[in-house]
């Protein structure tokens, strides 16, 4: 199911085309009329460059962050809600009552009814181990990388995740625009058989594991292949020799080590 998702992330707002396959699907995405689905994330504590700067007041700051998307979003509340990241250094047990603290801020945004659903963004296991030890509500959604080259549960992070209910999205599906998945060897082959290009089969290897995933591009033609996921499936060979591929590397989160 496809849906439009406008991403506030800090100061710049993109619309991505999500292929989304929640069970709400139908309440955002039914046929006859396409509802947008507002998304947001807070920035990691603790992160200068690109977060919430402070490890002393990341309650505060986080809450503040969040108060602001509501603003320059013009609505009383958002969809989902994602930690965008772990504090600097990872999911160690410094790190963890940050992680406490911040994961506390979504709780309660969510319990007012100023967000339908909360979730993180580059969580291990470790950083999930962490937040549910005291959680009152578990994340909906871990958002992390995954594309061809890197196994169907890299890291077992997908395990885990099915283990306490939540949900994996992809992003960088196609490796941060890897070359070996925009026209290397592996999927451009494979995608021959079926009339499709090697983005394409790269996406689909996703989608085809039951696995929501958030894709964007510029260009119409792009969207459309994205978007056409569902008129062809790839073969259990095709599928388990992308499943077998280790090019390129990659992690789920650039802090899971």
């Amino acid at each position: 199911m496809i849906c439009a998702v406008f991403h506030m992330q800090q100061e710049f707002a993109c619309l991505t085309i999500v292929i989304s396959l929640f069970p709400s699907r139908e309440k955002y995405c039914a046929p006859q009329i396409l509802q947008r689905f507002i998304t947001s994330k807070i920035p990691g504590c603790g992160v200068p460059t690109q977060g919430i700067p402070s490890r002393l007041h990341c309650y505060t700051d986080s809450m503040k962050a969040f108060g602001e998307d509501l603003q320059l979003l013009n609505t009383t509340y958002i969809d989902l809600v994602l930690i965008h990241f772990p504090p600097l250094g990872g999911c160690t047990s410094d790190n963890c009552p940050l992680m406490q603290e911040q994961w506390a801020v979504l709780e309660e945004v969510y319990k007012s009814k100023q967000a339908r659903a909360i979730g993180v963004s580059n969580y291990c296991q470790e950083c999930l181990e962490c937040i549910l030890k005291n959680a009152t509500v578990t994340p909906a959604v871990n958002q992390v990388m995954h594309h061809v080259g890197m196994g169907p549960d890299p890291l077992k992070i997908r395990d885990f995740c099915a283990q306490h209910g939540i949900v994996v999205e992809a992003y960088s599906p196609l490796g941060s625009g890897s070359k070996e998945l925009i026209s290397g060897n592996l999927t451009t082959d494979i995608g021959k058989k079926y009339n499709k290009s090697s983005p394409e089969v790269a996406i689909k290897w996703i989608v085809q594991q039951g696995l929501p995933l958030a894709t964007k591009a510029s260009n119409p033609e792009y969207l459309r292949e994205d978007i056409d996921m569902w008129s062809w499936n790839l073969t259990a060979a095709d599928m388990q020799t992308l499943d077998a591929a280790t090019k390129p590397f990659g992690a789920p989160s650039f802090m899971c080590f």
